[in-house]
């Protein structure tokens, strides 16, 4: 299992907001020259995170994005299915069946026990990634009792 690029990339944008001084919003042309990607794939991802309320943005000469929520309510698992969609690691394309069709309704049994494992599986990655927030992930990595730099994007 492997989650796309895009996924890391909206990851690197919650932590750009994340840092960004919060009364000023971060414009998409700073946040596709820090991450080095296009204006329009940029926009899709931003579109992503809005749909899925992570971000809100505001046009006009002040406009931009910023954080819809606060870093205790942002999830690792929230970022996550706002790119991938819901995660399910076994589909059934019927190939068991098709494989074992002289098995007859063991064949079929068969592939229902293999995915109870694999959803099992998936609701404690799932379950993992919901209990990780950016408020943990920014204590970890600035220390607990040290204050966050903030930055304005907009001009570095």
């Amino acid at each position: 299992m492997k989650l796309t690029f895009a996924t890391e990339q909206a990851i690197a944008v919650v932590a750009l907001m994340a840092t960004q001084e919060p009364e000023i919003a971060l414009s998409s042309e700073s946040i596709y020259q820090k991450l080095n990607l296009s204006k329009s794939y940029v926009q899709k991802l931003l579109r992503k995170l809005v749909v899925a309320n992570i971000i809100s943005g505001a046009t006009g000469n002040n406009g931009g994005f910023k954080l819809d929520k606060s870093l205790e309510s942002i999830t690792l698992y929230d970022v996550v299915s706002a790119i991938e969609g819901e995660f399910i690691s076994l589909s059934n394309s019927g190939i068991l069946e098709e494989a074992f069709a002289n098995f007859g309704v063991q064949a079929k049994e068969g592939h229902q026990v293999i995915a109870k494992y694999f959803n099992e599986a998936d609701v404690v990655w799932i379950n993992h990634l919901k209990s990780v927030n950016v408020k943990l992930i920014m204590e970890e990595v600035f220390g607990v009792k040290k204050n966050v730099v903030f930055h304005d994007w907009n001009n570095e």
